[in-house]
C-alpha cells in the first residue's frame, strides 16, 4: 500500500498561514467564550426558575393558613417535579445552543433523535408506562412528599416523586424507590383525616358500666393534654364491645384525628387507659389454662400413684 494518494489530498505543511495560530484561536476562544455564556444563562435561568416557584409556594400557603401543611405537601410534590423539568429543558436548550454555535446542523440531529426516540419507546415499553403513570398519579393528587402511605406492599412516609419513580422510606429506615408503573393501588394514611383505634381487653366477669366510664374518662383524659389536643378534631368514642374471649372481653375505643397522627394518639389513648384502670381498680385479663384430668390421674396427683 502506497501513501502518495495520501500525501496528495494532505495540506502542504509549508503553508504556514493553513496552520497559523491566528486563523483559529480567535474562532475557538469566542467559540468558547459563547459556550460559557450559554451554560451561565441556562444556570442563571435556573436560579430564577427555583426562586419563583419558592415565591408562588409562599404566597399559596399565606393565602390559605388554614390548610397550610397539607397544601405545603401538595406544593412540595409538584414543586419537586417541576424544578427538575425546567433544569433539564434549560440545560438541553443550552447544549444544543452550543452545538449550533460549532457550526454542527441541530435540525438533522433532532430529527435523527426523533427517530431513535421511537425506536426506543417501541423497546421501552415500561419506561413509557412508567412515564405515564407517574404523570397522572401528580396530577390526581394521589400522594404527595411526606405522606405515610403503602404502595406495592411498600410501607412508609414519601420522601421523592418523579415522573418516573416514587420513594418511599420504611419505619426501620428502608428506603424503597418503587416504579410509577407498579403503582396499582395506594393506601395513603394522611389524607384530610384519620383515625386512633384502641382495642383493650378486660377480664370477664368485669363490670362493662365501669368499663365503658372508665373508656370515657381516658379518652377525655388524653385529648386534655395540651400537647395532644390539636391533634384531635372530636371527642374519642367508646364503641364498646367487639370481641369475646375465653379469658377477656375485649373493647374499643376511637377518636378522629389530623391526618397522619394517628399512631401518636393511639399511643397517649394507651397511657391514659392504663391510668384510668389501675386507678379504677378494672382486672385486666390473666392467662388461664384449663386440664381436665380422669380418675387414676386424679388419684396419683393426691398422691395415691404409688398405692397397688
Amino acid at each position: 500500500m502506497t501513501l502518495l494518494p495520501l500525501l496528495a489530498v494532505a495540506p502542504d505543511m509549508s503553508d504556514w498561514e493553513v496552520w497559523a495560530p491566528h486563523t483559529w484561536a480567535p474562532w475557538l476562544s469566542m467559540r468558547l467564550f459563547k459556550t460559557f455564556l450559554f451554560f451561565l444563562g441556562a444556570f442563571l435561568l435556573d436560579r430564577a426558575w427555583r426562586a419563583l416557584l419558592r415565591r408562588i409556594k409562599v404566597a399559596a400557603l399565606r393565602r390559605d393558613p388554614a390548610n397550610e401543611k397539607e397544601l405545603e405537601r401538595r406544593l412540595d410534590t409538584i414543586g419537586g417535579v417541576a424544578r427538575r423539568i425546567g433544569s433539564i429543558s434549560l440545560f438541553v436548550t443550552a447544549f444544543l445552543m452550543t452545538l449550533a454555535d460549532f457550526g454542527i446542523q441541530v435540525g438533522p440531529l433532532l430529527a435523527g433523535l426523533g427517530i431513535v426516540g421511537v425506536a426506543v419507546g417501541f423497546g421501552s415499553q415500561f419506561l413509557v408506562r412508567d412515564l405515564i403513570t407517574g404523570f397522572f398519579l401528580i396530577a390526581e393528587d394521589q400522594f404527595r412528599v411526606g405522606d405515610s402511605v403503602k404502595i406495592a406492599d411498600c410501607s412508609g412516609t414519601v420522601e421523592t416523586i418523579t415522573i418516573r419513580t416514587v420513594s418511599v422510606r420504611a419505619l426501620g429506615g428502608e428506603l424503597h424507590t418503587v416504579p410509577n408503573g407498579e403503582v396499582r393501588v395506594v393506601t395513603n394514611y394522611s389524607r384530610h383525616w384519620s383515625r386512633a383505634v384502641v382495642d383493650v381487653g378486660v377480664a370477664q366477669g368485669a363490670d362493662l358500666a365501669a368499663v365503658f366510664a372508665a373508656l370515657k374518662e381516658a379518652g377525655l383524659r388524653a385529648k386534655g393534654s395540651d400537647k395532644t389536643a390539636k391533634m384531635y378534631l372530636d371527642d374519642p368514642e367508646v364503641v364498646g364491645v367487639t370481641e369475646l374471649g375465653e379469658a377477656s372481653i375485649k373493647v374499643r375505643i376511637w377518636a378522629k384525628v389530623g391526618p397522619g397522627m394517628q399512631w401518636e394518639a393511639e399511643r397517649d389513648l394507651r397511657k391514659a387507659l392504663s391510668e384510668v384502670f389501675t386507678e379504677r381498680g378494672i382486672p385486666m385479663p390473666l392467662p388461664r389454662q384449663e386440664i381436665t384430668l380422669d380418675g387414676p390421674s386424679l388419684q396419683a396427683l393426691k398422691g395415691d400413684g404409688g398405692k397397688p
